[in-house]
């Protein structure tokens, strides 16, 4: 009686659990050759089958046929006939066609002495969520065929990168896995507090775009259109960071070209009077232009006088002062009196700790009065 006791309340569990999985997975059971003894409700609604039309039918029915005719196929019921179980996602066909994906077990059921009787499959209807991971994959390709890659730790330290970013910046992948994104920058800013607080801002999960400056393994100046995009664990946390990268280099190149053209136009004001307004960075290629355009426009207006106005421009060190200098000496060398205005108290002191001599060009601190001084010197 005891052992009546014993086995009678784990029987009746046994049912209760079996009863549960009836309520919320498709279950069918098989003869150890395939041949199908019945299915609940729950498989039937799914594949669209009355339990007349699965019932005595093999287990093809559900099958792609070309796997069907497969050694895989045929190997799988041996294994499960000597009583292997077996579990994954399947493929498999419902009553008009539709393809359906399973998260499925397949159960040998043993007798008393342990020899397997018949196969009961549990499962459950993927398909929804296999069809949308195959569209973030087909996504992923996509981008993966347009885009430069690349991905990194939390602190900066290359993971991976596809072929567009390696062929951009001249690298193998196994030159980059492991090193840090500076290799990518300018030594000066990769050792700015800009570029600390850059990966700080990504370690903490925050997105960044923008148009970034970098550097190819030979040195050559490469630019980005780039977003750096921090990839969430379940509990969201920031796990890694993926860049998604176009190489705009020649965009910016041409845009490049196309402000330092139409930047600094030298345009008559009064009769014998030119005007210069000076905006951003001067450099060496920039001087150029501008004193091309200078000499040329005083050629061409036989003016007497060439204001130059530099309160737009963001820095004047050594270069900048020197390139302002050879401006205004080679206007004068064509009889034309240059005069600087704009002159800032800050840029006035930079000038004078720089002990930059001037020498007898005329400097203001403001158009107005530049312009007062240029008129007057005109004649008008």
């Amino acid at each position: 009686m005891k052992e009546v006791q014993k086995t009678m309340p784990a029987t009746g569990d046994m049912l209760a659990i079996y009863e549960a999985l009836d309520r919320v997975q498709a279950i069918i059971e098989f003869e150890l050759d395939g041949t199908v003894v019945s299915a609940n409700e729950n498989f039937l609604r799914l594949f669209g089958y009355e339990v007349n039309e699965v019932v005595g039918h093999h287990h093809r029915m559900f099958c792609d046929p070309a796997y069907v005719e497969s050694d895989a196929y045929a190997e799988f019921w041996k294994k499960l006939g000597r009583g292997e179980f077996h579990a994954a996602e399947f493929k498999r066909l419902a009553k008009d066609g539709r393809e359906i994906w399973l998260q499925a077990s397949y159960n040998p059921v043993l007798d008393s002495d342990g020899k397997p009787i018949r196969v009961v499959k549990f499962a459950t209807d993927v398909t929804a969520s296999k069809l949308q991971i195959a569209e973030y994959e087909g996504k992923i390709r996509a981008i993966e065929r347009a885009q430069a890659v690349i991905e990194f730790e939390l602190d900066g330290t290359v993971i991976t990168a596809n072929d567009n970013f390696l062929d951009i910046f001249g690298y193998s992948l196994d030159e980059v896995v492991g090193k840090h994104h500076r290799i990518f920058c300018d030594p000066g800013y990769a050792e700015s507090l800009e570029y600390k607080r850059f990966w700080q801002k990504l370690g903490r999960g925050e997105y960044e775009a923008d148009e970034f400056k970098r550097v190819t393994r030979d040195g050559a100046e490469v630019w980005l259109q780039a977003s750096y995009n921090p990839i969430f664990d379940m509990e969201g946390r920031p796990l890694k960071i993926v860049k998604f990268a176009s190489d705009i280099t020649v965009e910016v190149q041409k845009r490049s070209l196309a402000l330092l053209e139409m930047s600094t136009p030298v345009t008559k004001i009064w009769d014998g009077v030119l005007f210069a307004p000076i905006v951003g960075i001067v450099d060496s290629k920039r001087s150029v232009d501008i004193m091309n355009k200078a000499l040329s426009s005083i050629a061409d207006t036989r003016a007497s006088t060439l204001l130059l106005d530099i309160g737009g421009v963001a820095v004047v060190d050594t270069a900048v002062a020197n390139h302002l200098i050879k401006i205004a000496k080679a206007a004068v060398l064509m009889g034309c009196k240059t005069i600087i205005s704009g002159i800032s108290p800050a840029i006035a002191q930079t000038i004078a700790e720089l002990g930059i001599d001037l020498g007898a060009i005329q400097t203001t601190s403001t158009i107005e009065s530049a312009l007062r001084e240029s008129i007057s010197a005109s004649g008008a």
